[in-house]
């Protein structure tokens, strides 16, 4: 991990310990690699996690999407702001139980002066299986 890429870990974890927000459903998710643009997590399924099928919440992945990609992108030498939303796209393509082992991947694909580009997969790390697939856009001219 590079200098700001771990700060950003840092900040990451004890932000989501402490938070009593949205973002306190993140807990259990635990930083693997963090730097250029790039963030890699994981955790394992949980009941908070779970919708009323007893699979992986559609809407957690979209949270995780959004929060791991804007991680990534403050890792960035040039970044220094978490930006603004301008679009968030998820692709879901399977499903995961409890206590299964997810991995997420964030990375960006590009930085301009004001809208980074970045694209996010969830994977099943127990069945080597993608679950999903985002891209998120940031206005980060602010």
């Amino acid at each position: 991990m590079c200098n700001k890429g771990l700060k950003v870990a840092e900040l990451f974890t004890k932000a989501v310990a402490s938070t009593k927000c949205f973002d306190q459903n993140l807990r259990k998710v635990k930083v693997v690699c963090c730097g250029e643009g790039k963030m890699v997590t994981e955790f394992q399924v949980g009941p908070e996690h779970l919708n009323q099928r007893g699979t992986l919440h559609g809407g957690f992945i979209a949270h995780l999407v959004d929060a791991i990609s804007t991680y990534a992108l403050t890792t960035n030498e040039k970044v220094d702001t978490r930006g603004v939303s301008l679009d968030l796209s998820i692709s879901y393509l399977s499903a995961a139980r409890e206590g299964e082992n997810i991995e997420v991947e964030a990375v960006t694909i590009k930085t301009g002066k004001k809208i980074a580009f970045l694209e996010v997969k969830v994977r099943n790390k127990d069945k080597n299986q993608l679950l999903a697939t985002g891209r998120h856009t940031k206005y980060i001219g602010i």
